[in-house]
C-alpha cells in the first residue's frame, strides 16, 4: 500500500491505481482529478496517496459507462452528486434490459425479415400537433427519441391534452450524421407551440414489435415505393399507435407512413390494400 505521505510522480500513481498516464492527463484538463502537486520548474505532476481513492471511483464510473460531465458532479459534490449516481445507475439499467431484449429477438430475425407485411395505402387528414424539434447522433437516435416523447408527454399532460392520442415522429429517410426529427401529439390551435402537421395520401405498414426492429416496416415500405418509382427521400411518419409502458415493446404497435404522389397511386398496387 502506498505511503500517504509521500508523493507520487504521475508514472507512479498510474501504476498504483490502475489507470494509463493518458487517463491521468485527460482527468486533469477535464478538472477530475487534478495533481496534488506541479513542480513549477519542470512542471512534473504529483499525487498524494489520499488521491487513491478518488482515481478509483473515477475508474470505477468510466468504466460502468458514466459520461465525463456525470462524473464531475459525482466526485465534485458526493453529497450532491447522490441524484446523478441514482440517475446513472437507472440508464445503465435500462441499457442492460434493452441489450438483453436485443439478443433475445436475434433468433427470430430470420422469420420477421421474410415476413410479408401488408402496405396500404392510406389518406391522413390534417393535424394539428403540439410538437418539438430535435437532433441527436445517427446511433443514438432511439434514445435520444424515446427522451424526447418523455418530454413532449410531460408538456402535454401539463397542458391537460388527450395522451390516449397516438405520438407521431418525423424522420430522414436516411440515417447519417446528426439527425434532426420532431416529434408531435394532437393539440388544439389554441396551445402555445401548437403547429399544422399537413396530411395527405401517404404509404403506410403496420408493425407489431420493439422500435429496435421497425428496419423490418422500412424494408416493406422503400420496397412498395420503389415498386411505384416512387424515391424515398422523406421524411418518413412513424406514429406510435400503443404505450409500450402498457403493452411492453415486444407488443408495440408502430405505423410508418411516407408520402405518395397522387400520380403513382395506380403504380405496383399488387399487394397494396387502398
Amino acid at each position: 500500500m502506498s505511503d500517504p505521505g509521500r508523493w507520487m510522480t504521475i508514472g507512479e500513481f498510474a501504476r498504483v491505481s490502475r489507470l494509463t498516464v493518458k487517463a491521468l492527463r485527460h482527468y486533469d484538463a477535464e478538472g477530475l482529478l487534478t495533481p496534488g502537486r506541479v513542480d513549477p520548474y519542470t512542471g512534473y505532476r504529483y499525487y498524494g496517496g489520499a488521491q487513491l481513492a478518488t482515481a478509483l471511483r473515477i475508474g470505477l464510473l468510466r468504466r460502468a459507462g458514466v459520461s465525463i460531465a456525470a462524473i464531475r458532479e459525482i466526485v465534485g459534490d458526493p453529497a450532491g452528486g447522490a441524484h446523478v449516481l441514482a440517475a446513472e445507475r437507472a440508464r445503465i439499467e435500462t441499457e442492460a434490459q434493452r441489450a438483453l431484449r436485443s439478443l433475445a429477438l436475434v433468433g427470430s430475425l430470420e422469420q420477421m425479415v421474410s415476413a410479408d407485411l401488408p402496405v396500404r395505402v392510406l389518406r391522413i387528414d390534417d393535424q394539428v400537433v403540439l410538437w418539438r424539434d430535435g437532433r441527436s447522433e445517427s446511433d443514438d437516435l432511439d434514445r435520444t427519441v424515446a427522451r424526447a416523447i418523455e418530454d413532449l408527454l410531460g408538456e402535454a399532460a401539463a397542458l391537460g391534452l388527450d395522451l390516449g392520442a397516438p405520438v407521431v415522429g418525423r424522420y430522414p429517410a436516411v440515417l447519417a450524421g446528426p439527425v434532426d426529427f420532431g416529434v408531435g401529439i394532437e393539440a388544439t390551435p389554441d396551445v402555445a407551440g401548437a403547429v399544422h402537421l399537413p396530411g395527405g395520401l401517404f404509404v403506410a405498414v403496420e408493425f407489431t414489435g420493439p422500435v429496435s426492429l421497425l428496419p423490418v416496416a422500412y424494408h416493406a415500405l422503400f420496397t412498395d415505393l420503389s415498386m411505384r418509382g416512387v424515391d424515398a427521400v422523406g421524411p418518413v411518419r412513424e406514429y406510435y399507435l400503443t404505450d409500450p409502458a402498457e403493452v411492453g415493446q415486444e407488443n408495440m404497435r408502430t405505423r410508418v407512413a411516407h408520402a405518395l404522389p397522387t400520380s403513382a397511386c395506380a403504380t405496383g398496387m399488387g399487394q397494396t390494400q387502398s
